[in-house]
């Protein structure tokens, strides 16, 4: 069997003033695919448009046609994307549209790490989009031509999540994303890509078994699913009742009788028949990270907030693999441990309460031990600029 990896390249790591990433620093040799993140739809950027009298209502495009969100994408980016296929005659590259941030209605300059978050203004995008058969109709056309015009052999849609009100969703998302799936294969054919970030559980008002089974109904049309297999636990828990817990649990859930682990979930999209080829493993190359007062070994510590962002990252509560590397090495997370249970490591300040779950090349290991026997796939990496580089 031929297993797809792929990674995420994240545009906006061009900007870090510790850790920048460009494209020229990814090998394609490693990899069958690379998504680029992101592009968008409906809206205008502040980094394409820098214009600061320009207020977010002002910024939208009043259709559904695919925008780019850093002002070099088009210039800079997508070729240096492209450029690898030189050095990898097989690779093929995705662009996807959307992300975290795109759906993230109630994200801040803090929170965001960045002076002009877009999420408030285009949390709704998607939902409003899919509602609207002509809205349907233009996005597919818009992203096609994108796609093609810019070099891509196809489009990962990473819509965080339908049917979530708390994220711009309603409960008729579940119906008009598949509408828009069907009506996406059937104008692009069987040749263009067409994938999804899809979520571990059940997001929204579907729950259970009718969540994955109306994700083995989007799955008619997708060549595959970018499973994100991590994100089960960080500070947006209860910090008491459930406390710190394992970013990406393998076989089980940090929390006792807990059902977010990988193996859960996988299980799950078996169970909707949803092909075993068409799960994409996500594999994360950062952590999650907690302030603790309790400093001694174990899982389920109480926490009083997220870590503080990292220099590179600025982000509170999560930590690129190469900052926890660089924080391990300085001697500030001076405890490293690991845990049996969910086979990932975690590690701690003695001095300053820092608490963080990551994986590492034994858990990734793990990770990908378990994807061949259950003969998934293949692999996904979120994101290649967060890996040690």
């Amino acid at each position: 069997m031929a297993y797809k990896f792929i990674t995420y390249f994240s545009n906006w790591a061009q900007y870090r003033k510790v850790g920048e990433f460009l494209p020229d620093k990814i090998d394609p040799s490693l990899f069958t695919h690379i998504n680029f993140a992101f592009g968008m739809f409906g809206f205008v950027s502040w980094s394409v448009d820098p214009n600061e009298t320009r207020t977010g209502e002002q910024r939208y495009t009043g259709d559904y046609t695919i925008q780019p969100v850093e002002h070099n994408d088009k210039g800079e980016l997508y070729p240096a994307i492209q450029s690898l296929k030189q050095k990898n005659s097989n690779l093929k590259t995705l662009l996807s549209i959307g992300g975290w941030s795109f759906n993230t209605c109630d994200d801040t300059p803090e929170s965001a790490g960045t002076e002009n978050p877009y999420g408030p203004f285009t949390c709704q995008l998607f939902s409003k989009m899919a509602a609207d058969p002509n809205g349907r109709t233009q996005f597919i056309k818009s992203a096609i031509d994108y796609a093609k015009k810019n070099g891509f052999d196809g489009i990962d849609l990473d819509w965080e999540y339908p049917g979530d009100s708390k994220r711009g969703g309603q409960d008729a998302d579940y119906d008009n994303y598949l509408a828009l799936l069907q009506e996406f294969r059937q104008t692009a054919g069987q040749d263009f890509l067409i994938t999804i970030a899809s979520s571990t559980v059940p997001k929204g008002s579907k729950t259970g078994d009718s969540f994955f089974q109306w994700l083995a109904q989007c799955g008619e049309y997708l060549d595959w699913f970018n499973v994100m297999s991590y994100d089960y636990h960080g500070a947006f828990d209860d910090p008491n009742t459930v406390g710190t817990g394992a970013n990406a649990p393998l076989l089980e859930d940090s929390v006792l009788d807990g059902i977010f682990n990988i193996k859960d979930t996988v299980e799950s999209y078996l169970k909707a028949d949803i092909p075993k080829e068409k799960i994409v493993l996500g594999l994360p190359t950062y952590g999650r990270s907690y302030v603790v007062e309790d400093r001694t070994d174990g899982l389920g510590k109480p926490f009083s907030g997220p870590g503080p962002a990292g220099p590179g990252t600025l982000t509170p509560g999560i930590l690129s693999y190469f900052e926890i590397l660089e924080k391990i090495d300085s001697g500030e997370l001076d405890v490293l441990r690991w845990d049996e249970p969910t086979l990932t490591p975690y590690a701690y300040s003695t001095k300053t309460g820092l608490w963080v779950t990551y994986d590492n090349e034994k858990s990734l290991g793990y990770k990908v031990s378990y994807l061949i026997e259950k003969e998934l796939g293949g692999a996904m990496v979120w994101a290649i600029d967060l890996d040690k580089f």
